[in-house]
């Protein structure tokens, strides 16, 4: 422990040496170093030069000497030294012969060099550090040397271990209490343990009640412990907080669409340079089927190093919130969609009857003429009534919450209330479910409306079925009557085609679209038309039938 002391104050002594050598020498003029010649000790600007250098000086008060050296032949001779001046040193310095120069100091003009053992010279006994002084071209014109005496060294070097003897009785001293301390904690620490359980059992009860759960994320095993209040969230049965569970089961809980956002949040929660704090929203598969929206929220809690173990945080149901956030929104596309095609084909109607009026304004009475503009008129207006009717349907749109809807129980309804005798109609969409609009029964009684009123004489079947494909259910309405051209398949979409269905196939789409359903038509002309909804997975489920 002496030597080790010892060493390490040595050591502090040379990177102190070394930095202020390499301080001092940034802060010469290497210019005004260049243009000293012998006799300038009296000049202005050498004065300054020494004072700068003794107000360095003074600044470390271990510091002996400071001064400059400039090459003269093979030898060193002296620029300038901080005691010039003072302390009775008045003889001439400049071009003065350091007869004594170490090695290490003709070094110093490459790089910084450090005198590492005591050498003596006139003035006394010392280690010593220089570094070149260079110029604008990179030339060193100078070094600046640096030294600390003998006698300065030592007695750190003693202080440090004299120190180190003090620590080692304070740390023997400390210890014993410590143990004492350690005594004494354990007569009271079952007393604590019960305390604590209490605690732990009443914060697991409040953040239940506030229907918030709490979690720890082992990343070591690479699983969790949930608390009450997320299993309560999905109606799910708590296994209990000792339970663990394999990060991937959770992974199976999660809404495809947002798991890897989730595995993103624990790869930011397990990187070490990570942020300090996660949130998102995520969505959870409840026991019936449905998604809950969560926030999840957390931190790192426990660190190796600079490696994360263990991160904690809480669980928050917002399913409600974002439902609320996603009603506004959809009414809000909806208002946007419905106000430009209302004022754009009122102002249509409104452009014809003014023109109708100018018209009407100028025929004789009882023409032809004056019937043609009273007719014009007339059925401005009436587009005007359409125009009325098709708002008061559109604004019902998607006013109910979504809901699982039984498609089988909607078609069965609509076939009886529809009965064609010459026509089969087919329902093989028995257990099926799809989540969306209540009005997605109308959008089914208009697709089975259009069938009947445009597939032509010929049709004597309309089938409804439905396919699981990669995890997306397609429900497919088809008929064997004359289809749908392929240069019309998306036009017959676009609102104004086939008004004499009510809503027609462009409000259908709308009416799917709110809640994420699409509708497409793939059946080949001449041989039926097949209009497909699909649906991802999260919004259809299939119930097996008793």
């Amino acid at each position: 422990m002496y030597d080790e002391s010892k060493r390490s104050a040595l050591q502090s002594s040379w990177h102190e040496m070394e930095n202020l050598a390499t301080l001092i020498a940034s802060q010469m003029d290497p210019d005004a170093l260049a243009e000293i010649k012998e006799g300038d000790e009296n000049t202005t600007r050498y004065k300054k030069m020494i004072a700068d250098l003794w107000e360095m000086q003074n600044k470390h008060s271990d510091i002996r000497f400071v001064y400059t050296l400039t090459r003269k032949g093979d030898k060193l001779a002296f620029l300038t030294d901080s005691e010039y001046g003072h302390n009775d040193f008045t003889e001439p310095l400049i071009g003065y012969i350091y007869e004594d120069a170490p090695p290490e100091a003709f070094a110093g003009f490459e790089k910084v060099s450090l005198r590492k053992t005591y050498y003596s010279d006139e003035w006394g006994t010392y280690m010593s550090a220089f570094a070149p002084i260079k110029n604008a071209t990179g030339h060193t014109v100078a070094i600046v040397g640096v030294d600390i005496s003998r006698e300065v060294i030592e007695n750190r070097m003693r202080s440090v271990v004299n120190t180190g003897y003090l620590i080692l009785i304070a740390t023997t001293i400390i210890s014993l209490l410590l143990i004492m301390l350690i005594i004494y904690g354990i007569r009271i620490i079952s007393s604590y343990q019960k305390k604590l359980e209490k605690s732990e059992h009443d914060i697991q009860m409040a953040l239940d009640i506030a229907e918030e759960g709490i979690w720890e994320y082992d990343m070591r095993e690479d699983s969790l412990h949930i608390g009450g209040g997320f299993w309560k969230s999905l109606g799910r049965d708590n296994p209990g907080w000792d339970h663990s569970i394999p990060i991937d089961k959770v992974f199976s809980y999660i809404h495809p669409d947002d798991l890897e956002k989730f595995k993103a949040m624990i790869q930011d929660i397990r990187n070490e340079s990570g942020p300090d704090r996660i949130m998102s929203p995520i969505r959870f598969r409840a026991k019936d089927g449905t998604y809950r929206w969560l926030r999840v929220t957390g931190k790192v809690v426990s660190w190796e190093g600079n490696v994360p173990l263990k991160g904690m945080g809480t669980t928050v149901d917002i399913t409600d919130i974002r439902q609320y956030q996603e009603d506004i929104e959809r009414m809000y596309e909806k208002l946007v969609i419905f106000d430009s095609i209302t004022r754009h084909d009122i102002a249509n109607k409104n452009s014809i009857i003014s023109l109708a009026s100018e018209e009407l304004a100028l025929s004789e009475p009882g023409s032809d003429e004056q019937k043609k503009w009273l007719s014009e008129i007339m059925k401005a207006s009436d587009g005007i009534s359409a125009q009325i009717r098709f708002a008061s349907s559109y604004q019902s749109l998607g006013s109910g919450k979504p809901r699982w809807n039984d498609i089988d129980e909607i078609i069965t309804s609509l076939i009886e209330d529809e009965h064609h005798s010459a026509i089969s109609v087919m329902n093989e969409c028995q257990g099926l479910f799809l989540y969306a609009d209540p009005l997605i029964n109308r959008a089914l009684y208009n697709l089975f409306e259009n069938t009947l009123r445009h597939a032509g004489l010929d049709i004597t079947y309309i089938r409804f079925w439905y396919r699981i494909e990669d995890g997306t259910c397609i429900l497919s309405i088809e008929d064997d009557g004359r289809g749908v051209p392929e240069s019309r398949k998306e036009d017959i979409f676009t609102r104004g085609v086939g008004e004499n269905t009510g809503l027609g196939l462009y409000l259908i789409r709308e009416i799917l679209r709110i809640t994420g359903l699409t509708i497409r038509e793939t059946g080949e002309f001449g041989q039926g038309a097949r209009f497909e909804i699909t649906a991802k997975s999260g919004l259809f489920r299939v119930e097996q039938q008793s």
